[in-house]
This record gives structure tokens, sequence and C-alpha cells, in this order.
């Protein structure tokens, strides 16, 4: 596997045999313009790739400035995100005990109480793996945004822009993703559904008042805090990176041409 200077080597390699070709292309004595018009194309996408991997720490450094700006820091979201689960997981075991103390009563209502409990325990379940793969996207997004970067970059680097909108994309979402999704707990917080923060202690009564109140008080708010407004932020994040990365893949051949040929 490359690393992450050699990466930025071969990109600077490509970057470099791009804008001979561009040289190469213009000087072919061949008066076809289908042709000839990638020789100002490729030059611009040579100096655009050199550009590119000189500024490299400069990207990095943007997404470090854009996440302090937001006041929001990775050691505080993982918390965040551990401590969800960790109630969550604790709801869950609360569920199990419920539900072997409903087992092992009898009457009437035990049937419609254990129905109840199981499909709690379910829900608890999803929301724990929903949790769980939040704390996966993040893991991956720490660890390996430079390299995310570097391996844009490379792939902005190959010659006619085989791999242009892949590479941008890469990099518009480390930048985004990095620089945003640690926000992701003060944005619940500014909605006021931070589960954290808004969570009750269980009231401790008869088992069907702790379902009622599970099901009507604690199922939403989770639902709300852990899925749907999650989900939410996290497309707002990805259209936002998607439009940073049409804009890097873009950039260059939106320059001006200046040289025309006929």
């Amino acid at each position: 596997m490359f690393s992450i200077g050699e990466m930025l080597f071969l990109a600077s390699s490509l970057g470099a045999l791009t804008y001979f070709l561009g040289t190469l292309i213009m000087g072919l004595p061949v008066p076809v313009y289908g042709v000839k018009r990638w020789g100002p194309k490729l030059i611009l996408d040579g100096l655009y790739v050199t550009a590119l991997v000189n500024a490299y720490g400069s990207i990095l450094s943007l997404s470090y400035i854009i996440q302090s700006y937001l006041g929001a820091t990775w050691c505080s979201f993982f918390k965040w995100v551990c401590c969800l689960i960790v109630q969550e997981i604790a709801l869950n075991t609360f569920l199990r005990t419920l539900y072997g103390i409903i087992a092992v009563a009898s009457g009437p209502a035990a049937g419609v109480l254990l129905s109840q409990v199981g499909v709690l325990f379910s829900i608890f379940g999803s929301l724990i793996t929903t949790s769980e793969t939040l704390l996966i996207i993040a893991r991956i997004v720490y660890d390996y945004s430079q390299v995310l970067v570097a391996l844009g970059i490379l792939l902005i680097s190959i010659p006619f822009r085989v791999g242009r909108g892949v590479g941008g994309s890469l990099i518009g979402f480390s930048i985004v993703f990095y620089a945003g999704l640690p926000y992701l707990p003060n944005f619940l917080t500014s909605l006021g559904v931070n589960i954290l923060q808004n969570l009750n202690s269980i009231p401790n009564n008869k088992a069907c008042c702790i379902i009622v109140y599970l099901i009507t008080k604690v199922v939403p708010v989770f639902i709300e805090g852990t899925i749907v407004l999650p989900i939410a932020y996290l497309v707002i994040l990805g259209g936002i990176s998607i439009g940073v990365g049409a804009a890097i893949s873009g950039y260059s051949s939106r320059l001006p041409i200046p040289i025309e040929i006929f």
C-alpha cells in the first residue's frame, strides 16, 4: 500500500507527464481541432495537479481551521458517541431484565407486555447498530482523512481527467466531514434533541407504566436524536462535500485557455 508521500510523489509525476503530453499534442503536425484542443487542457491540468500537491498541507490545515471555528473537537465527539452507545446498551440490558421478570410472572397481561418489550428490545438493538455505524464512519474520517486527500490528488493527476470526479469527491469528503462531523452533538443540542442532555431517568413503577414511558417518551427521543436528525445532518454534510468535490474536480476545466487552435 502506498504511503502519503509516495502517493503525492506519484501524483506529481503524473502531473508532469500530463503537462508534457499537452505540450506534445500542441506540437503535433495534425490540423485536427478535436485532437489538438487537448493540448491546452492537459497543460493546465498538469499545472493544477502541481498546485494541489503543493497545497496538500494547506488543505488539511483548512479542515482544522474550520473545525476549530465551529468549536467542536474529535475528543468530545468520540466521548459523546461512546456515552450514547453505553446509554443504549444500558437500556437494552434493562429491557432484557424486564422481559425475564415478565416471563416469570403469570397473568392475562403478561403476553401483551412480553410482545411490547420484545418490540422495544428490537428497536434499541437497531439504535445500537446505528450508533456503532456512526462511530465507524467517524473513525474512518478521523484516521484516514489525510490518506483520502492524498488519494484524491493522485486520482485527479491521472492524465485525460480519468479519475477527476472521484478524486475531487474524496477531497471534498475529507475536508467537509473532518471539519463538520464533530459538530453533530452541538447541532443536536442547538435543536434541543441531544439525548444525553434530555433523557430523564426511568420511573420506578409497575412494569406496565415503565413500558408506557419507554414507548411514549424514550423511544421517540432516541429515534429523533440518533436516527432522524443525525442522518439529516450527514445528508447535509454529504451535499456540501459533493459541492466542494465538484468545485475541486472541475476547477481547471473552467480556467480560461489562452491558446486557440484552429
